[in-house]
């Protein structure tokens, strides 16, 4: 059974290597990527859900990064010696065209603001989350470099 520290620690490391520049999905940044959806289906919101492996809105292009996050909340708890079984609920919540918040939004960046949020729920009842923030514009590839490798 997790405890509450590696639990806060799962959610902590989870939540800034989603909120990182590093966060690419085939080549560019996930999170503009999401806005983009996000703005072509009238909706500032974007749900993923790594147990029940869904998104919302679905788009069949982000099936594969369902995937790349459940590796990513894996590598998290395996060293911990914790099973995918000891959560009832691990959603990742991205909100664009958010309110400014000097405590989430630390620094001034290009685009409007958005946050991640991060929710666990355990097997035991117990439920933690923390939001993250900064700025973004929607993906355009003609604008944007691709990764190297893709």
């Amino acid at each position: 059974m997790p405890n509450r520290s590696e639990i806060k620690g799962i959610v902590n490391d989870i939540i800034l290597s989603l909120n990182s520049r590093n966060n690419d999905y085939l080549g560019y940044w996930a999170t503009g990527q999401f806005y983009k959806m996000a703005q072509e289906n009238d909706t500032n919101t974007v749900t993923i859900n790594l147990l029940k492996k869904s998104i919302n809105p679905y788009n069949k292009y982000f099936i594969g990064i369902l995937e790349v996050y459940t590796e990513k909340f894996n590598k998290n708890i395996n060293p911990r010696n914790i099973v995918i079984e000891s959560f009832k609920e691990v959603t990742i919540e991205y909100n664009f065209e958010q309110e400014l918040n000097k405590k989430i939004h630390k620094y001034i960046g290009t685009g409007k603001p958005y946050t991640i949020k991060l929710r666990v729920e355990t097997e035991f009842g117990g439920t933690y989350s923390r939001i993250v923030g900064g700025y973004c514009q929607p993906h355009n590839p003609n604008k944007e470099s691709r990764r190297n490798g893709f």
